[in-house]
C-alpha cells in the first residue's frame, strides 16, 4: 500500500513542510524587493539569477543524484537550503540586493539537487504499478503546499517583519532536514570496477526511446504555458477591472487539480500513458481557446479549471512513463536534465509572454497558443500511433529495493 510506504510518508510530508516555507520565502522576497527596485524588468532579473545557476548546476547535479546515495544528497541539499533565509538577515540589515542573489543562488542550488533526487528515489522505494499514483499523490501535495503557503504568507507579510518570515521559513527548512534523515532510500549498485557515469548517456537514452522524446515535447509545450501564465492572469485581472480575479483563478486551478489527482489513477487505470498524455493536449487546446475569451469572468476561470483538472492528470502521467522507460541508475541524471529543461523553457517563456502580449494582445495569443497545442497533440498522436508507442501503470514487476 503506498501510504504505508514509510519513507514515502516522510517525503511527502517534507514536501509539505518544505513547500509551505518555499512560498514564504518566496513572499518575503517580491516584498523586499518591492521597497528597492521599482521597475518590473529588474526584479523578474534578480529572481531569474539563481535560476540561471539551478539550470548551470543541472548536469553536475544529475550525476551526482546517480553515483551516491540519494538519502545522503536529500540530506545534504535540505541543509544547504537552510542557509539561504539566513543570508537574508544582512539583505534586509543593509538594504543589499547582492545578499539577496546571494540567497537566491544557494536556494535554487540546493533545489537543483533536492527535487531531481526525489523523483528519481520514488520507482526505488515503491513498485511500478504505485508510481502512477505515487506523482499524483506529489503533484496534490504539492499544490496543497503552495495554497497554504502562499495564504500563510499572505497573512504574515501584513503581521509581521520580513526577519521573522524568514525565520518562519528557517524553521519550515529545519524540520524538512530533520524528516529526511529518517528517510531510507534504496542504493542502486554500480559495477564493482565503478563505471563511469556521465551526464550525454541519458542524452542518448532520450533520443533513442520514442515515448520519452513524446513525453518531453508534450512537458515543454505545457511548460512553455506554464511560464507565462502569471503575466496573462495579471493581465485578465487588469482587463476586467478586478485584482481579485488572481485570487480566483488560482484557486479554480488549485483546486481543479486537486480533484483530478484524486481520479487520475482510478481513471488512466490500465490505460496507454503515452496515448493519454497526447490526447490530453487537445483538452489543453480547448482551455486555452475557452481563455480567449478575455472579458468574461465565468469562461476565464471555466477555462483555469479545466487546465488545472488536466494538469492533474498530465504530470504524473508524463512523469510516470520517464520512471518506467529509463533504468533507476539513469534517473538522477534524467530528472536533472528534464528539471534544466524545464527552467529555459521558463526563461523562453517569459520572453516570449512578454513580447506576444504587447504585439498580439492577450485573446490573439491565446489563440496562437491554442492552436500550436492542438497542432502538436495532433502531431505526437500520430507519432505515438506510427511508433506503437505503449507504456502502463502496471505492465511491469515491482522496482528494486
Amino acid at each position: 500500500m503506498l501510504w504505508r510506504n514509510r519513507t514515502f510518508l516522510l517525503l511527502m510530508t517534507g514536501e509539505v513542510i518544505a513547500g509551505a516555507g518555499m512560498w514564504i520565502f518566496i513572499i518575503a522576497n517580491l516584498q523586499f524587493m518591492s521597497a528597492l527596485i521599482p521597475s518590473d524588468t529588474l526584479k523578474a532579473l534578480v529572481l531569474m539569477s539563481g535560476l540561471s545557476v539551478s539550470i548551470l548546476l543541472s548536469p553536475k547535479a544529475g550525476v551526482v543524484i546517480d553515483t551516491y546515495d540519494k538519502r545522503k544528497v536529500l540530506i545534504f541539499s535540505s541543509l544547504v537550503r537552510c542557509i539561504s533565509p539566513i543570508l537574508m538577515m544582512p539583505a534586509i540589515a543593509y538594504d543589499s540586493l547582492v545578499w539577496m542573489i546571494v540567497a537566491l543562488i544557494v536556494m535554487q542550488g540546493s533545489a537543483a539537487f533536492y527535487f531531481p533526487t526525489l523523483q528519481a528515489s520514488l520507482p526505488a522505494i515503491l513498485s511500478k504499478d504505485e508510481l502512477l499514483k505515487a506523482n499524483s499523490a506529489y503533484l496534490n501535495i504539492s499544490t496543497l503546499s503552495r495554497i497554504f503557503g502562499t495564504a500563510a504568507g499572505g497573512i504574515l507579510v501584513a503581521a509581521l517583519s520580513l526577519s521573522q518570515l524568514y525565520l518562519f521559513s528557517f524553521a519550515a527548512y529545519a524540520a524538512l532536514a530533520i524528516v529526511t534523515l529518517f528517510v531510507q532510500i534504496p542504493h542502486v549498485q554500480l559495477h564493482q570496477n565503478r563505471e563511469k557515469i556521465e551526464f550525454r548517456e541519458v542524452l542518448t537514452a532520450s533520443r533513442r526511446d520514442p515515448a520519452i522524446f513524446v513525453g518531453l515535447i508534450n512537458n515543454g509545450l505545457i511548460t512553455l504555458f506554464l511560464g507565462g501564465v502569471n503575466l496573462m492572469i495579471l493581465n485578465f485581472s487588469t482587463i476586467q477591472g478586478e485584482p481579485q480575479l488572481m485570487g480566483w483563478v488560482f484557486a479554480a486551478e488549485g483546486i481543479s487539480i486537486l480533484i483530478g489527482g484524486l481520479l487520475a489513477k482510478r481513471w488512466i487505470g490500465g490505460r496507454n500513458l503515452v496515448a493519454s498524455s497526447t490526447l490530453m493536449l487537445f483538452f489543453f487546446a480547448i482551455s486555452q481557446f475557452g481563455m480567449t475569451f478575455v472579458a468574461s469572468k465565468l469562461m476565464v476561470l471555466g477555462s483555469f479549471a479545466l487546465f488545472g483538472f488536466i494538469v492533474a492528470f498530465f504530470f504524473p502521467v508524463t512523469t510516470t512513463i520517464f520512471q518506467k522507460r529509463l533504468p533507476q541508475n539513469q534517473h538522477g541524471r534524467f530528472f536533472s536534465f528534464k528539471s534544466m529543461l524545464d527552467r529555459s523553457f521558463f526563461f523562453i517563456a517569459l520572453a516570449i509572454t512578454g513580447a506576444s502580449l504587447d504585439l498580439l494582445g492577450l485573446s490573439n495569443y491565446l489563440i496562437c497558443l491554442g492552436t500550436l497545442t492542438l497542432l502538436s497533440g495532433i502531431f505526437t498522436y500520430s507519432y505515438s500511433k506510427k511508433h506503437k508507442l505503449d507504456v502502463r501503470a502496471s505492465d511491469e514487476s515491482p522496482a528494486a529495493a
